[in-house]
């Protein structure tokens, strides 16, 4: 972001964003199929790739527009620049950083679908396999539906974490329960008291 990076970092910061948005995944995908064969090592890169362009666009520009007196109130104390990171920025940042996370994961998931369909690994090449070379409909039809699942799945938990930092509350739906059941978690913390 602008406002906390020296202009050499930030030009170079946009450009690399720039090229990663530019690009659809499926084509960095058939060129890293074609650099490192087919495999997940294609499929990671690809979506590392997208990931890091979607995440520092929307991050940057939050960053950008955030309030900027918590942030000066933390430099007027004579915090360091790693204090004035953790204290000033971070706090305003962290519930849209984690919801955009889940998000990206949740595209990321459905991506890999596609991405199997040029080699480069992911729920998709199991799906193609198995439509290609043995016609076995019953499992390509489970693997679509594990898919649609894992994504209502990290649809909810990203709705209850998000819930959770911005309230201290944790959500009252049945898959946050469940979430929290299998997790282990211990009960939700005690809401502070208001002042």
């Amino acid at each position: 972001a602008r406002n906390i990076a020296p202009l050499p970092v930030y030009v170079v910061c946009r450009g690399i964003v720039a090229v990663s948005r530019a690009l659809q995944e499926i084509i960095v995908a058939i060129l890293l199929v074609a650099i490192f064969g087919f495999g997940p090592l294609a499929g990671f890169l690809t979506l590392s790739f997208a990931t890091i362009g979607f995440l520092s666009k929307l991050l940057a520009e939050d960053i950008e527009s955030m309030d900027k007196v918590q942030a000066e109130a933390i430099k007027a104390s004579s915090a360091r620049w790693t204090q004035w990171i953790n204290y000033g920025v971070q706090p305003q940042v962290m519930p849209r950083l984690i919801g955009l996370s889940m998000y990206r994961l949740d595209i990321n998931f459905r991506e890999s679908a596609i991405l199997g369909l040029v080699g480069a690994g992911g729920i998709g090449a199991e799906i193609v396999a198995r439509l290609r070379f043995r016609a076995d409909w019953p499992k390509a039809g489970a693997a679509l539906i594990l898919t649609v699942v894992a994504v209502l799945i990290i649809d909810a938990a990203s709705a209850s974490i998000r819930r959770r930092i911005i309230t201290g509350q944790p959500s009252k739906s049945p898959i946050s329960k469940w979430m929290i059941a299998i997790t282990g978690a211990s009960r939700p913390p005690e809401p502070l008291p208001e002042q």
